[in-house]
């Protein structure tokens, strides 16, 4: 048993304090004891703290910003309360703050626990609990505040599906006079109506204006874009220049090759090429020749004219534009055009449809903030791949975003052979996992593969994928090239500038 209380037999009361004496209990509070003798206390109470509330601050409610949280203490170990008189009581590692206030409302939330039942605000009176002051610092303050409030409730609205939002500032506006918070519930009704663009009122939390404008984000995207930008600026990507000697038209069927294979559409080598310089689709296989003919399409024009956006409804529009060259064929996925309901990957899901334009557009002042084209490059490729704003083409239409910055820059164009498709997607994925970033790893090796690859003539380019192993599947080989030639012709190219 966690706990062990003896409130109203004072015989049990001094047994236990004799065991407690004999080192066979720890005591937590006065009148509680424990009989894990390895767990650190504060490990304890933690876990049990609904019961602790209810056996030591009988008659309170957890309130303000724990309630919102949860009943989880604050890192410092602070847990928020009301009664009917103010006091803090400590506990190993955490602080029952009461002050005193109205106690549980019929609409409040009550747990049993074996001490005793223990209430907990309901989402209205927490919001509005939330608008009183408090002070101190914001992390350990009682109250989240009027932006911490902004904020949580744009999260709220973002996956409100049955008018939830609605109906929690009916039920504050129904208990804000009892509590006496009637100049709270103005607040909260000005911030809803803001949020859901019904009225007009002046908010702080990023999310909540963006909101509030029409361009709702998703903050946890948003936070890995950050993320990765600051790991790219202490590690940046590494991309040698482009090969001058390379076929520009047979780069752009190998790089639209892979980028195809990669989603699924798998031709032998030399079918694909001969698709590409007839330019004729193949019969029985129209939808997945045209794949390769529209991605073709796409690489030779941002080969020929790199041009880098220089505002978010341009990089909008080339996105699109490009989304509509590779998938052209494919109308039930209505190339070109953002998509309306949400896609996934297994366990993976991409960002919401009404969050799409937003967080693209966040990613877009990060990849544009990005102090080299290498480190634009890469932060292009994981917002495209992560928002997944189409319904079909996404990773295409990424890699076209990823080349389009090398390529303005005279760097060569990153191809992601088959062999190392599993590389590819680890990477990505790590990230949106908040794992260690390997991306810029990942990239590096892909680009200075890209480089060694001999493109001068088709001979050349169809045996160096033969000698990499860069047809085969990942389970079957790895990517081989010899790396040393390729950092031998790069101090030669330095020494020949010196």
């Amino acid at each position: 048993m966690p706990l062990i209380t003896a409130p109203h037999d004072k015989t049990e009361a001094r047994r236990l304090q004799r065991l407690a004496k004999q080192a066979k209990l720890r005591r937590i509070y006065p009148g509680i004891y424990t009989d894990d003798l390895v767990q650190p206390l504060e490990s304890i109470v933690r876990r049990e703290i609904l019961a602790l509330c209810s056996l030591v601050a009988p008659g309170t409610i957890i309130s303000h910003r724990s309630a919102l949280e949860g009943g989880i203490p604050t890192p410092a170990g602070s847990l928020f309360l009301t009664g009917p008189y103010r006091r803090d009581f400590v506990l190993p590692g955490v602080k029952l703050r009461v002050v005193q206030g109205h106690g549980p409302l019929a609409s409040d939330t009550r747990i049993p626990t074996f001490g005793g039942d223990v209430f907990i605000s309901s989402q209205a009176r927490a919001l509005l609990e939330n608008l009183t002051a408090s002070r101190g610092k914001p992390e350990e303050r009682r109250t989240i505040g009027p932006e911490g409030l902004e904020a949580w409730l744009e999260r709220l609205i973002s996956r409100d599906i049955s008018n939830a939002t609605n109906r929690i500032r009916d039920a504050a506006r129904a208990i804000s006079a009892p509590l006496k918070l009637e100049r709270e519930f103005n607040i909260l009704d000005k911030t809803i109506g803001a949020l859901l663009g019904t009225r007009a009122t002046r908010l702080t939390a990023p999310t909540a204006i963006a909101r509030a404008v029409g361009r709702p984000y998703d903050e946890a995207r948003v936070s890995l874009f950050q993320a990765l930008a600051a790991h790219l600026n202490r590690d940046p990507l590494q991309v040698p220049l482009a090969d001058p000697r390379a076929d520009s038209l047979l780069q752009a069927f190998i790089e639209s090759y892979f980028s195809n294979y990669i989603e699924g559409t798998e031709f032998e080598l030399e079918e694909a090429h001969d698709i590409v310089i007839k330019g004729q689709p193949l019969k029985y296989r129209e939808d997945d020749s045209r794949d390769i003919l529209g991605t073709y399409a796409a690489i030779l024009q941002s080969k020929a004219h790199p041009e880098i956006p220089q505002s978010f409804e341009a990089f909008a529009s080339q996105l699109r534009d490009w989304n509509r060259q590779v998938i052209q064929s494919r109308q039930s996925k209505n190339p070109g055009e953002f998509k309306t309901q949400n896609n996934r990957a297994g366990a993976t899901i991409f960002v919401t449809p009404e969050l799409v334009l937003g967080t693209l557009e966040k990613g877009y002042e990060m990849i544009m903030s990005a102090a080299i084209s290498e480190n634009r490059a890469a932060l292009a490729m994981f917002v495209v791949a992560e928002v997944h704003p189409f319904a079909d083409g996404n990773g295409r239409t990424a890699r076209l975003a990823t080349n389009l910055f090398l390529s303005q820059s005279g760097l060569t164009r990153i191809i992601i052979p088959t062999v190392y498709r599993e590389d590819y997607i680890s990477a990505l994925k790590a990230i949106a996992n908040s794992e260690r970033v390997p991306l810029e790893r990942m990239l590096s090796r892909a680009a200075r593969f890209s480089r060694w690859l001999d493109m001068s003539s088709k001979q050349n380019a169809f045996a160096a994928l033969e000698r990499s192993n860069s047809l085969k599947n990942p389970n079957e080989a790895q990517l081989v090239f010899d790396d040393a030639l390729l950092a031998a012709e790069g101090e030669h190219a330095r020494a020949a500038n010196a």
